[in-house]
């Protein structure tokens, strides 16, 4: 049988590979003899029309809530033309199972590799689904034939991690490993990711990502290097982004991963970057990170206030151990970088502005970049249940006013706040911002000199446009693409 696994996000800078689905489609062939998998990718073809010409079986979409909205309009596209079966998964369906739509025939919930199995073992029986069988699977949404939708037994999170097999990179389009400008990194290279745990410990009010996993994994040293390994020698990548939640959390792990990568050979060949947790950085996992040639490190600083720091993630953490954390990877040479978040529920313009002055001690302390985004309610978090209560959102609503670009709707600002002079500050800071969208561009310059003279002799005016394009806007999603799963 022939399965269609498709990708709908779009990745702009070519960081944000279909890594869920890889992983799908890996453990299906390596569990099933006869499967044919393949991944339906926006970035690099018209989705509808490799449907429409690929004679599958069975469609799967994977979809975060900020490419819901697409999802929905695909569906039912393709249910209206070949009436083929389409199963959703990934983070939202799952975060948000009434918000699921007839166009679709069954959802996945959590974690996919295993119920998509059971499913795919299901379906290639009589080439079609028994809703009774259906009923046995675990982690499934099944809409109900008058209204609403019947959910059977959550799964159990997959253990040991290890079970799962390093994604299979033939899955997805050559185009991923092509040499280009990093925009995260300042130079040029061939980039890629990986993902060597699944969960995180700490429950931000606003992140969806740690309820999707629901449990802290991990996979074992070995397993993370051996998928450094192939990345470096099989795809020439010189550059890994780790999209583990919080990657750093456990030294005695790291120290391990640090010490298989110099016995391969590695650190000199491949750099890092990584998200740690300010109030966890010291000399110590520093000295760890430098190690193993971690280069950048990305912060999620949230707020400059103490009081709306707190209030989104916790008293574990400060506005001093944010700049400790800046001080420390100064000092140990690691590159900082991170996110501001703005318009959250109960923010002052006293407490914005402190953000701003907190992006004045970050630019003073030779952060590498900044990027703010407008505070967004995600399914399945406390910053939802809030803007769910204001009625702001539902499960009809339009998905497309979920982005963290949408300053004009700022969905979870205060009423005693217009929006006016929420923009204004907002646009305040990004115009301080500026400062480190240069900074990338002189970076590309001085790190990679013969390289940007090159592309910029062949084509002056358009490669100009496009370097100063690439850093002119400080909005950008952070909802995690590791969790754009079946």
């Amino acid at each position: 049988m022939k399965l269609g696994l498709t990708f709908l996000t779009k990745s702009g800078s070519g960081q944000c590979v279909p890594y869920g689905l890889m992983s799908i489609a890996t453990y299906l062939e390596q569990k099933m003899d006869a499967i044919d998998v393949q991944i339906i990718d926006t970035n690099f073809e018209n989705v509808y029309e490799t449907i429409k010409h690929g004679k599958f079986d069975l469609i799967g979409i994977g979809s975060m809530t900020i490419d819901y909205q697409k999802t929905i309009d695909l569906a039912k596209r393709i249910k209206n033309d070949f009436n083929m079966p389409i199963l959703v998964g990934g983070h939202h369906i799952s975060s948000l199972p009434s918000s699921f739509k007839d166009c679709f025939d069954i959802g996945i919930s959590g974690e996919g590799e295993t119920t998509m199995l059971e499913l795919v073992q299901l379906f290639e029986k009589k080439m079609r689904f028994n809703d009774k069988e259906l009923e046995g699977i675990k982690g499934l949404i099944i809409p109900k034939k008058n209204d609403g939708v019947f959910l059977t037994e959550r799964r159990k999170p997959i253990r040991p991690l290890d079970e799962i097999p390093i994604p299979n990179r033939k899955f997805i389009n050559k185009g991923y490993f092509k040499r280009r400008q990093l925009d995260v990194w300042g130079e040029f290279g061939i980039e890629s990711s990986i993902i060597t745990s699944r969960g995180c410990p700490y429950k931000c009010i606003f992140c969806s990502t740690t309820r999707f996993w629901s449990e802290l994994r991990f996979h074992s040293p070995k397993h993370a290097v051996e998928e450094v390994y192939q990345l470096v020698e099989n795809h020439g990548v010189t550059h890994i982004q780790v999209w583990d939640d919080l990657f750093t959390i456990h030294k005695k792990r790291l120290r391990e991963i640090a010490k298989l990568l110099r016995e391969e050979g590695l650190t000199e060949k491949v750099k890092f970057n990584a998200q740690p947790r300010a109030n966890l950085i010291d000399d110590e996992l520093c000295q760890i990170l430098k190690s193993m040639n971690v280069e950048i490190v990305l912060f999620g600083f949230e707020s400059g206030s103490e009081r709306t720091l707190k209030y989104l993630k916790g008293e574990s953490i400060s506005v001093d151990d944010n700049k400790n954390a800046i001080k420390l990877c100064q000092k140990h040479g690691i590159k900082a970088q991170g996110s501001l978040i703005f318009g959250s529920p109960g923010e002052t313009l006293e407490d914005m502005e402190k953000t701003l002055d907190f992006i004045d001690f970050a630019k003073k302390n030779n952060v590498n970049h900044l990027w703010s985004f407008v505070m967004t309610p995600f399914p399945a978090t406390p910053i939802w249940d809030i803007a769910q209560k204001r009625g702001k959102v539902d499960d009809n609503m339009d998905w497309d006013l979920l982005s963290h670009q949408n300053i004009d709707k700022p969905l979870l600002l205060d009423d005693d706040i217009s929006v006016e002079e929420f923009k204004k500050v907002f646009l305040k800071g990004r115009a301080q911002m500026r400062y480190f969208k240069w900074k990338k561009i002189l970076s590309f310059i001085r790190n990679s000199p013969l390289e940007t003279l090159g592309i910029f002799l062949l084509h002056p005016i358009e490669n100009l446009k496009k370097l100063f394009l690439k850093h002119s806007s400080d909005v950008e999603s952070n909802e995690n693409p590791s969790t754009t799963s079946i």
